[in-house]
């Protein structure tokens, strides 16, 4: 058998060495569209604020068997012939094929000037970039637009290296996409704490080189200055590619509950899916590690020949900003159903239950155990009698009496 990986991604890494497993005679040939051996996306604002210290610690091994070709971007797929087309001229055949290639980050219109100073944040090279300006600016000080978790989490890497930053958000406040009003609020302190600056309801509309540093346009004609400026308006999947095929995509690229997409013998994991969500029951993006990891042990098995079934996924996400950290899930962005929640000088707590179910949380704060909520929301257990354990952050799997449960990864 003859598989091809389109990414070299943590879930594109995972299917191979799945497939390894489960198929020791299988020809396995991962591409992948960057020039570098795969790393940990996801520990860039670490390798900024020097909590990582080397590069090196970065990458990920891959599977010994399986051929690694780097620098070959994908540019369509044959399906009918069952051949991947690269930019580089190549072309790859296949017996069944697997789509991982992530997410890419979405920056929005405004006139850039050809500016070397605007920056995202996705890639390793990215992070050089960012690094190199902070160390050559005389202005220390970071525009960031957008203040999702990206922008979040390289402020917080800011904090560390006490490099100030401003935020500019078109909303009016930060993580709007993970956190109600009152949870904005509570990251919001702490992120002033820390020096960090929030500009609310405004757009950057240029960015102009001026010497060593960046001349920021805002929508009131505002013009604020910094070594440069991060975009973290969120990601999007990377699927250009699939514009000629068959394939059916939305935002990300829909499959089916074993993984599999519109097109036989083609599946699809991690960032770049959309999946069937367990609160809304409607298809929704799930970009998370753990996430990637399972979908591509479920889809590389399937692609061997089992009939292995992908459950319904829960959002969620979990960071630490600024001392705090922020563990949210399923419906988190507003109220709804029964509602619960917990104000204290330094903390917040919310959840949200329906019909004794729980269906959605906001912790701003620490919590004892937080499998145990991503469980119990996955597994709609009863938690109508643990409310106060619920809400105090405290569930523990003794509480329940279910016949079988499962230990979620966050």
């Amino acid at each position: 058998m003859k598989y091809v990986i389109i990414g070299a991604s943590a879930a594109g890494l995972n299917a191979a060495q799945t497939l390894e497993s489960l198929d020791s005679q299988g020809e396995i040939t991962i591409l992948s569209a960057e020039e570098v051996f795969p790393y940990s996306k996801m520990s860039l604002p670490y390798l900024l604020s020097n909590k990582v210290k080397k590069r090196d610690y970065l990458f990920l091994p891959h599977p010994s068997k399986a051929k690694l070709l780097l620098g070959q971007r994908v540019v369509n797929i044959d399906v009918e012939r069952k051949k991947v087309e690269t930019a580089q001229n190549k072309t790859f055949s296949y017996d069944k094929l697997l789509i991982a290639t992530g997410a890419e980050p979405y920056v929005p219109d405004m006139e850039l000037e050809g500016s070397p100073l605007v920056l995202t944040v996705r890639n390793l090279s990215d992070m050089d970039k960012l690094k190199d300006k902070l160390k050559k600016s005389d202005v220390k000080r970071v525009i960031l637009s957008g203040a999702g978790l990206v922008n979040s989490e390289i402020a917080d890497a800011l904090a560390e290296l006490n490099i100030p930053a401003t935020f500019v958000i078109r909303s009016s406040r930060m993580l709007s996409q993970i956190v109600d009003e009152e949870g904005s609020e509570f990251i919001a302190e702490r992120a002033i704490e820390n020096g960090m600056e929030l500009i609310t309801g405004e757009s950057i509309t240029k960015v102009q080189e001026k010497g060593d540093h960046a001349n920021v346009f805002l929508t009131s004609g505002k013009i604020i200055q910094g070594s440069c400026v991060v975009v973290g308006k969120g990601v999007r999947p990377s699927i250009d590619f699939l514009e000629k095929t068959p394939i059916k995509c939305d935002t990300g690229i829909l499959v089916n509950e074993y993984l599999e997409t519109s097109v036989k013998d083609v599946y699809a994991a991690g960032d770049v899916t959309e999946t069937k969500d367990l609160i809304s029951d409607e298809y929704e993006m799930h970009a998370l590690w753990p996430v990637a990891m399972e979908q591509s042990r479920i889809a590389a098995t399937n692609m061997v020949g089992y009939s292995w079934k992908y459950p319904k996924e829960v959002s969620r996400n979990i960071v630490n900003l600024f001392g705090e950290v922020v563990f949210t899930g399923g419906i988190s962005k507003e109220d709804a159903y029964d509602v619960y929640k917990e104000k204290e000088s330094r903390s917040y707590h919310k959840i949200l239950v329906r019909d004794g179910k729980l269906v959605g949380f906001v912790f701003v704060g620490d919590v004892l155990n937080p499998g145990v909520y991503l469980a119990a929301m996955k597994n709609q257990w009863d938690i109508s009698h643990l409310l106060n354990e619920a809400i105090k952050g405290a569930l523990s799997y003794s509480m329940f009496k279910a016949p079988t449960r499962e230990v979620v990864n966050i």
